[in-house]
């Protein structure tokens, strides 16, 4: 629903606009000062958040391969992250940005259909008997897992909260800085559409890839096991890439969700570090009156200090559930009601990573 919304609604408009940023779009018929403000205010926070999701899940599948649990060892590995990605977005820029895009959306939906059909081998493609599994393995109270909207339906504010959450996921994706950036790079409104075209279908099937990686992972692993490892509920991937294929196929789908983190991480920097140099030094503090190597500058001093940010974030967040963090970045400064239990692969928009929640798959599927 949500990148019908983006199909239908934002990307031949945008495109058509012929304009840099979204805070150019708005300023068309607006006041340009104070549209511009807001416009790179909403760019900046919502970039935080989902910047805070990525740390967070580059921290849990670091410390899984590393065998990293204490806190300080933990802050240590985010900030190494942290710095490998600016330097990325500094060196790389919006070609290298776009590549490892391209690249990691390959190696993911291969590296997630590969496990799928792994899953469902082991239970001879009987998806039943894989649910039936999950529900045993979780013990007492497992089949909750199977309940995924209960925890929505009990008081008038828990379904309020569900309103406002599907509101959120549905419209916020289709207004993410990062996605709507792509729109502007297009030659035609029909490559637009089309851009989008292909993301409907690889999002839709990726998503169905972690319903049963989910169930799979609480089947095989187990909500004890996946609680227990480092980085705790966002370790369920990794750890059911463990139990399928050893340290073989662990490296491989840690390589991918790496890539996946990276290839996020560089095109949110790229787009809020823009959106400061061009809608708030070049626009409204400097009036248009700038040249175009000081709003370069100034946009990579940008990029430095937001991704010093996300690390201080990423260390403050470390242990939160990611799907928690990816649902805070639609809807701010309203807390989600994404509770952290589910061990299956959850995200929001473009799938940033191979990330998983805490400890029923159920309840993340409710989430997304």
């Amino acid at each position: 629903m949500a990148w019908l919304v983006a199909l239908l609604l934002v990307a031949e408009l945008l495109r058509n606009t012929g304009r840099f940023t979204m805070a150019d779009v708005l300023s068309f018929r607006l006041r340009q000062r104070p549209v511009r403000t807001a416009a790179a205010t909403s760019t900046l926070v919502v970039s935080f958040f989902y910047l805070l999701a990525q740390m967070a899940g580059a921290d849990g599948l670091v410390a899984l391969l590393l065998g990293v649990s204490g806190r300080a060892q933990q802050g240590l590995v985010i900030a190494g992250v942290g710095a490998v990605m600016i330097a990325y977005v500094l060196i790389g820029g919006m070609k290298g940005t776009t590549w490892v895009q391209i690249i990691k959306a390959t190696l993911l939906v291969l590296g997630a259909a590969t496990m799928t059909v792994w899953v469902l081998a082991e239970y001879r493609f009987n998806l039943s008997s894989l649910l039936g599994a999950a529900v045993d393995r979780a013990g007492a109270g497992g089949t909750s897992l199977l309940e995924p909207g209960r925890q929505y339906g009990a008081t008038r504010t828990s379904k309020l909260d569900f309103l406002s959450l599907a509101l959120a996921l549905v419209f916020g994706t289709a207004g993410l800085p990062h996605i709507l950036m792509r729109f502007y790079t297009v030659p035609t409104a029909r490559e637009a559409r089309r851009s989008v075209v292909w993301a409907i279908w690889i999002i839709g099937v990726f998503y169905l890839f972690t319903l049963v990686l989910g169930y799979g992972a609480a089947a095989l692993v187990g909500p004890q096991r996946i609680l227990a490892a480092p980085g705790r509920a966002n370790s369920a991937a990794p750890l059911l890439a463990y139990e399928l294929g050893g340290t073989v196929l662990l490296g491989l789908i840690a390589a991918v969700a790496f890539a996946t983190i990276l290839a996020v991480v560089a095109g949110l920097t790229i787009t809020a570090s823009a959106s400061f140099a061009h809608d708030v030094y070049a626009n409204v503090i400097k009036r248009g009156n700038v040249r175009p190597e000081a709003e370069v500058r100034v946009a990579r001093l940008t990029a430095v200090v937001i991704g010093v940010v996300a690390i201080v974030g990423g260390i403050l967040a470390n242990g939160q559930n990611v799907a928690f963090l990816v649902a805070r970045r639609s809807r701010w400064p309203r807390r989600p009601t994404c509770r952290p239990s589910s061990t299956r692969c959850s995200g929001g928009g473009s799938p940033p990573a191979v990330r998983c929640g805490a400890s029923t798959a159920a309840s993340a599927r409710a989430c997304c």
